[in-house]
Formats: C-alpha cells, structure tokens, sequence
C-alpha cells in the first residue's frame, strides 16, 4: 500500500491521567523532508503571535518542557526555518533560559551563517547591568575560544563608556588577558586615534606591574621585552614616556637594572640601557635629561651616574669614530652656575684628562663676547701645602707655555701674584727651580730682533729690591752675556734728578775681589767714566789711569815697595829705613846717627803705593817706604826736644828719627821736617813731611 507524505490528524486531549502521550503520529516514511506532525497557518496575514504548531506545559516543576524535539543521529533536535524573522526563538518571562543549549560531550550551542552574523547577544534595557554574555567553565579548557581563517578579526568589542574587553583571574600564575601569535607577528595590538588616552594601557593598583614586557625562552639575543617606536608611516610623536605626577613620590620615574657582566670593550652590548640615534644628519640627541628645579642639592641633576662598586666609573662618553670630530662631552650652562663641577672626597683627581692623539688633554677657551676666564685653579685651605697647579712633561716640550696674541695687547702671558708679608725662601710670585744637572731655572727671552721690548722687566714700589739674585754654589749670583756685536751686557741708569742714592753699589764680606773687570778684547779701555756725557777718566787696556781732576787719595804719602834685609817682622810702620848696601833695591832700618843713606819711612796708610811688580802680586814681604808726605814717624830725644819744622835725620837708636844739629847736618842726610812737638823719654810718632834731602 502506498504511504501518506504526511497524515492530518486532530485530537482532543481531555484527560492527562489517561495516556501518557495525548497525540502521536508516526511516519514509516524513508523519503526525505517528510514529517510525522504538520501545523499549517492558511491565512498569510495571521494574528501577531500566531503559531503552526504551540506546545504548552502548565506545570510549575523545574523539569517541565513545552515542546521537545529530539533526533537520533546527528541531525536537528529542533528546527527552525524563516526568510528573515528568527529561526527559533526562546523568551524567558522571568529568571529562567530565553534559549538553553547543552550537551554531554558535544557542543551545548552552535551559530552560524552563510552571509550574516552568525550570532547576536543583545541587553535593550537600559537599567540592565547584567552582562551580555556569560561563558563559565569548571574545567582547564578554554572559556571561549575564537578562531578565525580569514583575515577578520578573531573578537571584535566596542563600548562608549565601559570596557571593551575586560580580562580578570584570581590566580598569581595566570594573566587577565593572554595573546599569542604563532605566526611571528604581534600578540596583542591596541589602537586609539585620541590624543590623550593610551592605546595599550597597563595599570596595577597593587605593589607589582603596569606593564610588563619580558623574554621568555629565546636567547638569540634579539628578543625586546618592550618596544616602543615611531615614525612609522611618517608618524611623529614619542616611542616612550614614563612619568610622575605625585611630587611626595621619592621613588624613581624609571629604573633600568641589569645582571649582565658586559660583552665587549666598546660596551655596545652587555648594557643596563643603551640609547642610539641612528642618522648620520641628525642633531638630536641619544639621552637628554632635564631638571626643573630651583635648588642645586646633590642629585639634582639632568643626568645622574654614580658608581657603587669599587671600580667602575659613574659617567663614560666616547666619541668612538676615529675618523669624526665630535666630542666625547660637552657640557653647557646659560646661568651663572658651573658648566661642570666635579669633586672628589678621598685622593683621586677632580678631573682627569688625557689624549692618545696630538691634540689637548685639557682646552679651556673664551669665545670672542664672553669676558671670562678661560681658566681658574684655587685652593681655600689654608693648611694645604700643595701646589695649586702641577705641570709636568717628560717629552722634550715646553712644561708651560702662556701666550697674548695680539700685537696690541698691553698684557701679560703670564702673571704670578703672591699676598705675604713674609720673604722667606720659596715665597715668590713667580718661582723657577732647575733640579738637574743642567738647564735654567727661569729663562726670558726676546725673540723678534725687530722688537724693541725688554726680556725682563722688573720693578718695585717698596722698600726691597727690583731684582734679588743669590748663587750659593760656584756659579755667579749674576751673569750678563752679549749675544751680537751690538749688545750691550749690563747698564745701570737713575732717570731721577731727586735721587741722591748710589747707582751701583758692590758690597764684599769676603776674601775675594769686590769688583772684578777683565778686557780680552784687542783694543779698547778697561773703564771710561763720563760727567755730563763728557770723559773724566778713563783707564786703558794697559792699566794706564787718566783723571782730569787729578786723584785724591786718603792716605797723606807716596810710598813705594822695597824687599827688607831681615824678616818682615822685624819691620813696623814708623820706622826710619835706608838703603841696604848688601843687596839690591833692599832697605833696612837706619841704625847710625845722620846716614847719608836714608831713604825714607815705613808708610802707615799710604795715598799712593808705587812698585815695579805686577798688579797681582800681593807684596807679601815687602814694605811700603814712604818718600813724599806726611808720615807717622819714630822719634826720640837724643837730639833733643823737637819743635815744629825741626829738620830730623837717623840716630843711633835704630829706626828712630832724631832732631838735625843744623851745623852737622850734610846734604842727604835729612829725613824731612816735623809737623809735631815732641819731649818725652818715650820713643814715640810724629807726624813728619818726609822730603829726603
């Protein structure tokens, strides 16, 4: 018999105590699309909520169902088929399920659509602060889990006011929200187009992280924890910026901490931080730090490197281009605090500076509208004995070089200055010191032959001298040496009409030559002096004086030297001496009354001391016998009492002069004439205008 495609039947249910199903129709039918049960609709503009087919449950138990549709193999339970109202729709009146999906062990609910959206969740009450969507799992799977094979995006949230996405977990090893790519791209990408919010903001109201960016396996040595950048696609802005906004906050804006022990000796690796600006045209700067603050506490600073470790140093720069010209630092202020301070509290160096190259380890300068100092060395200890600036050079260059180039400058290259009222030893405004075998302790010199400057200028407005030289070896205190046939050695010049004080003055406490002049030249005389720029005197290269004034001397006598008879000691000024007649150009005391061969007297202080030897000879056993002037002479009493202008001759005392009995007296015989009485018993002197006649 051939079957129905579908069977009309209508039953009545009157009591559910009879049956347990009131209606039910089977279909042994294996075609396709049949139905057991038809609900048919005939008018196509029915009453709103009209339904083919209603099924009602007025039982109030949790297990009730209205209608129940179940399919043995893996096809629809319940289906729902419309052009563009809603497939199947559930409506909860109360607390319960609008539409409830579950399964044992497949999948509880599944949406999809060939073109539109595959589901829709949706709260229309605007006093509803229930969440749209609720996803719980008490198992370790994924609560919900996107997958995409195009190139949509795997979620997509958007909220006026609340959070997009919001991620939460309770536990220490898990994370709010996770992205991963496996592709090698971004696992997590946020967007903004404001101009004051961020895109990806990490924010933690406990102790631990904002954001947290680290390497987690690879260690090829490229992976970043966090990159920040700009520029991309023209894009201007900030790669990174960290900032404080509570002034109580003493802890630190930005903390760089790393473990590494350093890879190379150009420290491009191994670093806490490392900044770069990667274009050859560019003048900005790798690190720039600013202070904006009124006080110059310590650690107030743009830029604070400190070194807590026994070695290490708190702040290197290097221009590491040895082809470049930049500078390894530079260090600028346009107030009136240092451009750099630096300060050391045990025995290291302020500043310390050195070049491997031809250039200068230190540069101090002062640009053409400035009027500072190029360069200031000062000690305020007053019981430091070190030296404010110590240069030393073990090449073969100048130690210290100052120089004024400009040929109108009135300054000096070099000026020392000391405030003491002490002139010991070593306190000097400039102090020269020469400790090796050879060299100068203080070297001036002119070098420009057109120039008409001094090589040393030196003056005084005190009471000491303009130059003090000292030589305490065998050297000379002072040496003057002429370089050219035009150079003058030494003058000394009073310009003062007022001054009375000696010009020159040569002082001798020792043994030696108080003054010294030696002439090797051919010609020429040894001393010529001027009055008025006119010649007064002059002594030749011969040692010939000429004086037009004539000479005066403080001795009273012209004396010559003569050998003696016996010893020298034998001899004392005063006595009466002759001619020796045993040997030549001898004298010897007069020891016979009116000898004809008086010669004169032994001279006390002579004026003029005539002798045939050298000028070197010292005339050590010689005396000066006096011949013309007044002379202390011995006398005695043997010719009686002496009165002024007695003639005196020899008398047997020996060496002693007597008064002449002008009847015995013959030529030859007279000493001279007494300017002095004499009547005592006593030998004794007299002063005598000695005139041998």
């Amino acid at each position: 018999m051939k079957m129905y495609k579908h069977l009309l039947i209508c039953f009545i249910a009157i009591s559910s105590k009879l049956y347990a199903q009131v209606i039910e129709a089977k279909n042994p039918s294996t075609d396709a699309s049949i139905y057991s049960v038809l609900g048919v609709i005939i008018p196509t503009s029915p009453g709103g909520f009209s339904a083919g087919i209603r099924g009602i449950n007025n039982g109030t138990g949790g297990l009730g169902i209205g209608v129940w549709g179940s399919q043995n193999g893996s096809g629809w339970g319940v289906y729902g088929v419309t052009p563009s109202g809603i497939g199947v729709y559930g409506n909860s009146s109360s607390n319960g399920y609008g539409l409830y999906g579950n399964s044992n062990t497949g999948v509880g609910l599944t949406a999809t659509s060939t073109n539109g959206v595959a589901a829709n969740f949706s709260i229309y009450n605007n006093a509803n602060n229930n969440n749209v969507i609720e996803a719980n799992t008490v198992g370790n799977g994924t609560v919900i889990n996107v997958s995409t094979s195009g190139s949509g995006t795997g979620i997509r949230s958007s909220t006026s006011s609340g959070f997009s996405i919001q991620g939460i977990t309770t536990a220490i090893t898990s994370a709010g929200i996770v992205g991963d790519n496996n592709g090698g791209g971004e696992a997590v990408v946020g967007r903004t187009t404001s101009d004051i919010a961020g895109s990806v903001v990490g924010r933690n109201d406990g102790g631990g992280y904002g954001v947290r960016g680290f390497v987690a396996t690879s260690t090829s040595g490229e992976g970043i924890g966090v990159y920040g950048q700009i520029g991309i696609s023209g894009s201007k802005g900030r790669a990174g910026r960290f900032e404080n906004f509570n002034s109580s906050n003493d802890y630190n804006t930005f903390e760089v901490v790393t473990n590494s022990l350093g890879n190379n000796s150009y420290n491009t690796l191994g670093n806490a931080a490392s900044f770069t600006v990667n274009n050859s045209n560019s003048v900005s700067a790798a690190v720039r730090g600013e202070v904006n603050t009124i006080f110059g506490n310590f650690g107030a600073a743009g830029v604070f490197g400190t070194a807590i470790g026994t070695g290490g140093v708190a702040g290197l720069f290097y221009a590491s281009n040895a082809s470049g010209s930049g500078k390894g630092l530079v260090a600028i202020t346009e107030g009136q605090g240092n451009a750099i301070t630096a300060n050391v509290a045990k025995d290291g160096n302020g500043v310390e500076s050195y070049i491997d190259g031809a250039g200068n380890a230190v540069y101090g300068w002062v640009p053409t509208y400035s009027n500072g100092k190029a360069g200031r060395f000062e000690i305020f200890n007053q019981s430091n004995t070190n030296d404010v600036v110590s240069v030393k050079t073990v090449g073969n260059g100048t130690a210290l070089r100052a120089t004024v180039n400009r040929t109108t400058g009135t300054s000096a290259a070099l000026k020392g200055e000391i405030n003491s009222q002490f002139a010991n030893f070593g306190t000097a405004a400039v102090y020269g010191e020469s400790s090796g075998t050879g060299g100068v302790a203080g070297l001036f010199y002119s070098s420009n032959s057109s120039g008409s400057g001094n090589a040393i200028s030196s003056y005084t407005d005190g009471s000491g001298n303009a130059i003090y030289s000292l030589a305490s070896g065998s050297g000379y205190s002072f040496y003057g040496l002429a370089g050219s046939s035009s150079t003058k050695v030494a003058r000394f010049e009073n310009t003062y009409t007022s001054n009375a004080n000696i010009t020159v003055q040569v002082l001798n406490a020792g043994t030696g030559t108080a003054f010294f002049v030696n002439h090797t030249g051919s010609s020429g005389n040894i001393g010529v002096f001027q009055s008025n720029s006119s010649n007064v005197a002059r002594i030749n290269k011969s040692g010939t004086g000429y004086f037009n004034g004539g000479t005066v001397s403080s001795g009273a006598d012209v004396a010559e030297a003569f050998d003696v008879d016996t010893n020298i000691k034998n001899f004392e000024p005063g006595d009466v001496l002759v001619i020796a007649v045993d040997k030549d150009r001898t004298v010897a005391k007069s020891a016979e009354p009116y000898s004809n061969l008086v010669a004169g007297v032994y001279a006390t202080k002579p004026g003029v001391l005539l002798t045939e030897e050298n000028i070197d000879t010292e005339l050590t056993g010689k005396v000066p016998m006096g011949v013309v002037g007044v002379i202390p002479t011995k006398v005695c009493l043997e010719g009686g009492a002496i009165k002024r202008g007695d003639m005196l001759v020899t008398s047997s005392i020996p060496g002693v002069a007597m008064k002449a009995d002008r009847k015995k007296v013959e030529v030859g015989q007279v000493i001279g004439k007494a300017l002095q009485e004499f009547n005592s018993e006593n030998i004794s002197t007299i002063k005598v205008l000695v005139s041998i006649k």
